[in-house]
């Protein structure tokens, strides 16, 4: 959840306690069309907050999971097949599709030259087990390059939803606060003859905060006072004149 959002999320909770702690001075507000909006909204916005969450978390796993197979496939499958094929397959021309890339290319890039590769090695298969592979080390290769793409899609489906769920989430924001504006006019003819007092603890409890999401409000900007004007001072007086000799 966006700090904004988290902000404006308190301020709609804010109002939804003050209306439940002091239902009874505010007579048939409580019992408003608005004031079940507000309600009906916030367990709305619970819900889209917990899909966004746990989005949040699936995408950043999937992260991880990419880049830890990304890691295992060249060092534990790439890696292996190229030296092996230069060592034993000497100068043929297969050796160019069972050699790494000099730069580490993307993910999509990665998994298609493994893919590759793992075609390149099935007719020296033999060969590569003999000098110390498993027997399916091209299956193994295969299924990492597979499994880190898998991640990847899994991280791009997750922010997919997470930005649907946050377009959500604005949404139900601002229809609940469009409830409190409602509300706001109900409790202000309810309370400024009756409880004026309490009318002030609204006005401030509607409020959003502005603030990065910790609920404090922002300390106001201070000042550095004016420096002091510098004392006025009297011209020194003018040495008096040397007497003549």
């Amino acid at each position: 959840m966006q700090n904004r959002q988290a902000n404006q999320l308190r301020s709609l909770q804010n109002a939804q306690t003050f209306l439940k702690d002091h239902a009874d001075a505010l007579g048939d507000v409580v019992a408003t069309e608005p004031h079940t909006v507000l309600d009906e909204s916030l367990v709305a916005i619970a819900e889209h907050t917990s899909v966004q969450n746990g989005h949040v978390r699936r995408a950043k796993s999937a992260v991880a999971t990419q880049q830890v197979m990304r890691a295992a496939l060249i060092r534990d499958h790439m890696a292996p097949i190229s030296r092996i094929a230069r060592l034993k397959l000497g100068n043929r021309a297969e050796l160019v599709s069972l050699t790494l890339p000099k730069n580490v290319p993307g993910y999509e890039r990665l998994a298609a030259l493994a893919q590759g590769m793992a075609l390149a090695a099935e007719p020296w298969a033999d060969v590569f087990i003999t000098a110390g592979l498993k027997p399916d080390f091209i299956a193994s290769l295969r299924n990492t390059a597979n499994a880190m793409i898998a991640a990847a899609n899994a991280r791009s489906s997750s922010k997919a939803t997470v930005r649907t769920a946050t377009s959500a989430l604005g949404s139900k924001l601002a229809h609940a606060r469009k409830a409190v504006n409602v509300l706001d006019a109900y409790v202000h003819s309810a309370l400024v003859s009756s409880n004026p007092d309490l009318l002030e603890g609204w006005k401030l409890t509607k409020r959003i905060p502005q603030t990065g999401g910790s609920g404090t409000p922002a300390p106001a900007a201070t000042q550095s006072p004016a420096p002091a004007p510098a004392e006025s001072q009297s011209p020194a007086p003018a040495s008096a004149p040397a007497a003549a000799a």
